[in-house]
């Protein structure tokens, strides 16, 4: 992907795609999981992806308890991390098969 060959630049754009899709899924599962007590957090959450640049994707939340509640709440639920650690894999192994099926190795 690092080269400025057909192929190079041809990987990053289906790298750039793979990343929205799997960014979009954790966002929607760490919006699921969210907690809901006026529910703001989870459309917010949901909503929220966005690039950053070619192959750079994040999401999250711009309120301000969203932190507390993923890292200093009582019930330390995680839902923004486990959504990441359940689709890790999932992620790594679909980049590398549509860049192999990309690139015709």
């Amino acid at each position: 992907m690092r080269n400025f060959s057909m192929a190079g630049i041809k990987s990053q754009g289906v790298a750039d795609r793979v990343t929205e899709t799997y960014t979009r899924k954790m966002a929607n599962e760490a919006g699921q999981a969210a907690p809901v007590r006026d529910n703001i957090l989870r459309p917010d959450i949901i909503s929220s992806p966005r690039r950053l640049k070619l192959g750079t994707w994040e999401f999250g939340s711009s309120l301000p308890y969203a932190r507390r509640q993923e890292y200093e709440h009582a019930t330390k639920r995680g839902f923004i991390r486990k959504s990441v650690w359940n689709n890790r894999e999932g992620y790594r192994e679909k980049l590398r098969e549509e860049i192999a099926k990309e690139v015709g190795r």
